[in-house]
């Protein structure tokens, strides 16, 4: 039995570390790890985020929606469950079970890096990855096909699409039924994760996760117009513990 609930106007289903990394029985389990930066979005402005989340099994991903989360559904569990933590909780899933992992998106490189990593880590080869040229959503026939490809030959038991959100979610969306049909049987769009776990990146510092200042330190490690707007638009979580 899942543990669901209403938050935010959003339908989480299976948010709890347990249900999140246990396998549905002959289907692919597609977990969305929802931050403040999603809810805002889903909320306001993207209503087909918003279906992904209310009809896929989601996590809640940073300290504010967790929070905020523990203090609207007190008799519920919630867990903090990032993508960033995802991917080892996947990792050792795959290890323990002999099955393959295979990360998409990264600059060219890092994804490459990002599976060299986990392999050392884990004693074992057990992740693959894939680097495609950069496009946006809608993604051509081109990359399709050679997504379908690589898939296909890696015949991997969890997918991390690292291709910035929600163009990662509306991929894995559209191609859910081909890869239930492959057998995979989690995934997931982790971002930036790519980069933390190549370690081109550092990831904030456990004290400035428990905080809520994960996206201040993003931003300073990676200044850019884009993400001093996702900041300022995560803000406005706020509203919604009222709303």
């Amino acid at each position: 039995m899942y543990n669901e609930f209403s938050i935010f106007r959003l339908n989480f289903k299976g948010h709890s570390l347990d249900e999140v990394i246990s396998p549905l029985d002959g289907q692919c389990k597609f977990v969305v790890t929802v931050n403040a930066d999603f809810i805002v979005r889903a909320r306001e402005s993207d209503s087909r985020l918003r279906a992904i989340i209310d009809h896929n099994y989601s996590t809640l991903d940073g300290f504010w929606p967790w929070i905020l989360a523990k203090l609207r559904c007190q008799d519920k569990r919630c867990d903090k469950v990032s993508g960033s933590d995802l991917i080892y909780l996947y990792s050792n899933w795959c290890t323990e079970t002999g099955c393959n992992l295979l990360i998409i998106g990264g600059a060219e490189g890092i994804a490459n890096r990002a599976a060299q990593n986990l392999n050392a880590r884990y004693s074992s080869e057990f992740c693959f990855s894939w680097s495609p040229p950069f496009e946006t959503y809608p993604y051509s026939e081109k990359f399709i096909r050679q997504f379908r490809e690589v898939v296909y030959e890696v015949r991997p038991s969890v997918v991390v699409v690292c291709l910035g959100s929600p163009s990662q979610e509306y991929l894995l969306e559209d191609e859910l039924h081909f890869l239930n049909d492959q057998g995979v049987s989690f995934c997931y769009g982790a971002g930036g994760t790519v980069d933390f776990v190549a370690g081109s990146i550092k990831r904030a510092p456990k004290l400035i996760q428990n905080v809520g200042l994960e996206g201040v330190w993003r931003f300073a490690a990676q200044p850019s117009l884009f993400r001093f707007k996702r900041l300022i638009n995560s803000l406005r979580i706020f509203k919604y513990l009222i709303i």
